[in-house]
């Protein structure tokens, strides 16, 4: 029988048997010769497993030689490469230490051995070299570790358990491997590389149709919906240091997990797999969404065909929308990475070993090397899955904002296609098909099929804004009723805890996050890459709302004027760098004496203050005066429209008092949008609108990043209409 050679070079020389089953023996080419370093075991290699002074005793094991793989894929090599370790249960240590899943408890009376090994990845060779490299980045090592289990009362000795442990070394590679762990033994594998996973994705697709500037009269009919779902195939490959864990059960299966380390940064990216189509209609991404949102998706998808599209602009569209779904699922799937403990496992499954069939094998091996697709396939004789991150992001949907800007100037979603462009925003991934008047205005130059963030930021602030009045115009004369959306999205390549802090506020300022939730955790520092998505959806009647009280009166300017007060209280704390800003917004009589004095007159009112403040003061004032104006504006020129319908049983839209009262709606609005404040397309916008609306609107925020994950929403309230 073949032998591995033990010496602790202090006057122990034994040959200790190595069983069939070992990885030693299964996947290399050489059996190694092994030293355990400090460790006399003349002297204590007879005491038995529950002598107090072995039961915390740790060694390293050095490799005299190196020991390659079969396939060259695989290498231990020379010199300290191994460690050996008693772990009994204690008090303080009840669980066994560096295993990821807490659940893994040290029973009583039984002790642990625990023999790791690091081995180095090269690049793959032969057929099989990635069965031994689990996923793990090439040129690169990962570290693996047996636990073997021996009860403390059965007089074995020290010795007796090193013979046991180490030959019966253990690489989980395949099936029969985990079938010859031992009950209550388990092995992990820990490294960094790549998780892959290809699966069907549940897209909802959800529109936002917005309003252009001018509008025409009549209004085409609409010919969208407020979205729908659609699957489509997605692809991932998770980044990051992780840990896979075996543990064979008492009733003989296998707890198979993956654990990604929270302590370090991972990556995620995806990709859709439908490809590029020569037309529409067909299987293209495209065309999927336009069912999902379209009335009259077959007569969109003709049209499209119709029109004789280029091939490069049917690419642009494609590349487009691919790129904004992929951007969708790298951000839910991130967002429940994110949200994982360090013992919580990204994926775990239940191997009835006895159960399986070859598909099911196959299933496991493949993930075993990184491959997680087959495990995620329903029905898998042998297969019970117990957790996934990504089954945990498909179940609540992966939700795609298309936004059309200038949808009713155009009626369809062809019609706005064909006149305009389709791009998408590269921090939320939303997708934006717009006429080329907004085209011209967001496009980005630095990134392909992209919409530049901060413009596209403030043409849809300005957008809903003029869309909401619209609404409440056309709905005296029965336009089609749909919600639309205000949203604020960012990203930060560095977060520091003040900026956290800011992104968690707006949560607050919306209701959605409690005061404690509010607090970034104590002691991080540095969040990392964060982006926050914060959006308030309404409906036909609460955009109405937005300008009229319960009884159909305009409301004053002096209501936007405090609502726009609160929002900015909200936004700033009184303990920020920035907190003289809360002075106007918390101080009636100061305010009043900034209007009474006029932009001009305000840094006079603040001596001593520094001048940046002094500035963002004066930028408070003016965004707010002007948002109170243009609402107040709005609004009385909505009551007048609501008046004259008023007395008129019919109404044609072709009356001229009718058009004159829209166009001096017109008028307004396009001055609105001439001066639309930089501040409006910030979170101050936002929550303005939303605390205008009573906090009736619906709302959802995500702020997401590798060292906090903060998600929440809530439904709109009903309103009641004059």
């Amino acid at each position: 029988m073949a032998t591995i050679k033990l010496t602790d070079q202090l006057g122990l020389d034994v040959d200790a048997q190595v069983p069939p089953s070992s990885s030693f023996l299964q996947y290399f080419k050489e059996l190694p010769s092994l030293i355990l370093n400090h460790v006399d075991l003349s002297k204590v290699g007879g005491l038995t497993l529950d002598q107090p002074a072995i039961q915390s005793l740790t060694s390293g094991i050095s490799f005299a030689e190196p020991v390659g793989a079969s396939d060259a894929g695989l290498t231990i090599q020379a010199g300290l490469h191994g460690s050996l370790e008693f772990i009994s249960r204690t008090p303080a240590l009840e669980t066994l230490p560096d295993v990821a899943a807490e659940t893994v408890e040290i029973p009583k009376d039984t002790c642990y051995v625990a023999f790791g090994v690091e081995a180095a990845v090269g690049v793959s060779a032969g057929p099989t070299a990635g069965d031994l490299q689990f996923g793990v980045a090439p040129n690169s090592s990962f570290q693996v570790k047996n636990y073997r289990s021996f009860p403390l009362k059965q007089g074995i000795t020290l010795l007796d358990a090193v013979r046991l442990t180490v030959p019966g070394f253990m690489l989980p590679a395949r099936i029969s491997d985990l079938a010859n762990l031992e009950a209550g033994c388990l092995v992990t594998v820990d490294g960094a590389g790549s998780l892959t996973l290809s699966v069907a994705a549940n897209l909802l697709a959800v529109t936002n149709p917005l309003a252009s500037m001018t509008l025409p009269a009549p209004l085409p009919a609409l010919g969208v919906t407020a979205g729908g779902s659609a699957q489509v195939g997605a692809s991932f490959a998770i980044s990051c240091a992780y840990q896979i864990c075996a543990h064979k059960l008492a009733n003989g299966h296998v707890r198979l997990g993956w654990f990604h380390d929270t302590s370090k940064e991972f990556a995620v990216s995806a990709s859709v797999s439908e490809g590029v189509a020569a037309g529409f209609g067909t299987t293209d991404l495209f065309s999927t969404i336009v069912t999902a949102i379209s009335r009259s998706a077959q007569a969109d998808l003709d049209e499209l065909q119709r029109a004789g599209l280029s091939t490069a602009e049917i690419s642009a569209i494609q590349s487009a929308v691919q790129t904004a779904v992929a951007r969708k699922l790298e951000i839910a799937l991130s967002a429940e990475l994110s949200t994982t403990k360090s013992a919580d496992a990204a994926f775990l499954f239940d191997v009835d070993l006895a159960a399986l069939t070859p598909a099911s094998s196959d299933a496991v091996e493949r993930a075993l090397r990184g491959d997680l697709t087959a495990l995620h396939a329903p029905n898998l004789p042998g297969i019970a899955p117990v957790l996934s991150v990504w089954d945990r992001a498909n179940t609540k949907g992966v939700q795609l904002e298309v936004n059309l800007l200038g949808i009713l100037n155009f009626g369809s979603v062809s019609a706005l296609t064909l006149a305009g462009e389709v791009l998408y925003e590269p921090v939320t991934g939303a997708l934006v098909v717009t006429d080329s008047a907004a085209a011209s205005r967001i496009r980005s130059t630095a990134v392909n099929f992209g919409a530049d963030t901060q413009k596209l930021r403030h043409v849809m602030a300005e957008s809903f804004l003029l869309t909401a009045a619209y609404q409440g115009s056309q709905q005296q004369v029965g336009a089609p009723a749909l919600a639309c959306s205000h949203s604020f999205f960012d990203l930060e390549n560095s977060t520091d805890a003040n900026r956290m802090r800011r992104q968690l506020r707006v949560g607050a300022a919306l209701g959605l996050f409690s005061p404690g939730e509010a607090d970034p955790p104590p002691g991080v520092v540095d969040f990392g890459r964060s982006m926050i998505h914060a959006t308030t959806r309404y409906d036909a009647k609460l955009t109405t709302a937005l300008f009229a009280d319960p009884a159909g009166m305009p409301l004053p300017v002096e209501f936007y004027e405090t609502v726009g007060r609160t929002a900015l209280q909200l936004l700033v704390g009184a303990s920020d760098d920035d907190a003289p800003r809360r002075r106007p917004a918390i101080d009636d009589d100061l305010w009043r004496r900034m209007k009474t004095q006029g932009q001009p007159g305000i840094p006079a009112m603040f001596p001593g203050l520094a001048k940046p403040l002094v500035n963002a003061i004066v930028s408070d004032y003016s965004a707010i005066r002007w948002w109170a104006d243009a609402m107040a504006g709005a609004a009385e020129r909505l009551a007048a429209i609501r008046k004259w319908f008023a007395g008129r049983s019919q109404a044609a839209l072709s009356d001229p008092e009718f058009q004159d009262l829209r166009r001096d709606l017109a008028t307004h609005l396009e001055k609105v949008a001439a001066n639309t404040s930089e501040q409006f397309g910030q979170p101050w916008g936002l929550v303005a609108m939303d605390e205008a609306s009573g906090r009736r609107a619906g709302a959802s925020i995500l702020i997401t990043g590798p060292k906090l994950v903060r998600s929440q929403q809530r439904g709109q309230q009903a309103v009641a209409t004059a």
